[in-house]
This record gives structure tokens, C-alpha cells and sequence, in this order.
């Protein structure tokens, strides 16, 4: 999302608003009970996709803490939800782990290096 003004924290956490509700669907993925996992993996994927391309350096000084903020929370959200799932051990779960762990471990990677070049 390359513009030419600059982002402010209004915009930045209205688009967040949704991460929290995809989150809570893949979480699901420690439940027996049926649920769209392919749907919410698929959106989260897609959301953090998009939301990767949002450039803190277009952001104001709010909107860059908050951006940074929320992607370090989704991907402790996203361990925890590894974590309990290595715990639950849902056999017919287990290609969403693999398919989670191998997104958090990506995830992860990229955002050291935005943390490393946008400090907080």
C-alpha cells in the first residue's frame, strides 16, 4: 500500500480491526469442533500479506508504534496458538500446524528485520 501521504493511526487501526476476529478463527485449529480452517488460514494469510506491504516509513510516528505493535502481538498470538496445538495434538489438525508454523516461522523472520529497522 504505497501512497503519498502519510498513514495515521485512525487508518492503521481500522484496518487492524479485523486481525483479531481472523486470529480467533485460526485458533480454532485446538478445537474438535467443525469450522472453516482453509477459510481462516487463507485470510489471515492474505490480511498480514496486504498488511506487510503497508510502509512505515509513509506512517506517522502513532501509526508506526501501533502498526509494529499489533504485528509483534500477532505473531505472539501466533505461538501461542503453535503452542497449545503441539499440547492438544489434534490428529486430523496436524496439516494446519505444519501449515501455521511454517507462516509464523516466515512471519517471524520478516518482521525481526522491520523491528530492527523501525526500533521502538
Amino acid at each position: 500500500m504505497s501512497t503519498s501521504t502519510t498513514l495515521n493511526l485512525s487508518t492503521v487501526e481500522t484496518r487492524f480491526d479485523r486481525l483479531s476476529d481472523i486470529t480467533d478463527r485460526v485458533a480454532l485449529i485446538n478445537s474438535v469442533y467443525d469450522s472453516d480452517l482453509n477459510g481462516a488460514f487463507d485470510e489471515m494469510e492474505s490480511f498480514i500479506g496486504d498488511a506487510r506491504t503497508w510502509d512505515p516509513a509513509e506512517m506517522d510516528e502513532d501509526a508506526r508504534r501501533f502498526y509494529l505493535s499489533h504485528m509483534s502481538f500477532h505473531r505472539e498470538i501466533v505461538a501461542e496458538i503453535i503452542s497449545e496445538a503441539r499440547r492438544v495434538l489434534l490428529d486430523d489438525r496436524r496439516p494446519f500446524v505444519k501449515r501455521l508454523v511454517n507462516y509464523h516461522r516466515e512471519f517471524s523472520k520478516w518482521l525481526t528485520g522491520l523491528e530492527r529497522k523501525y526500533p521502538i
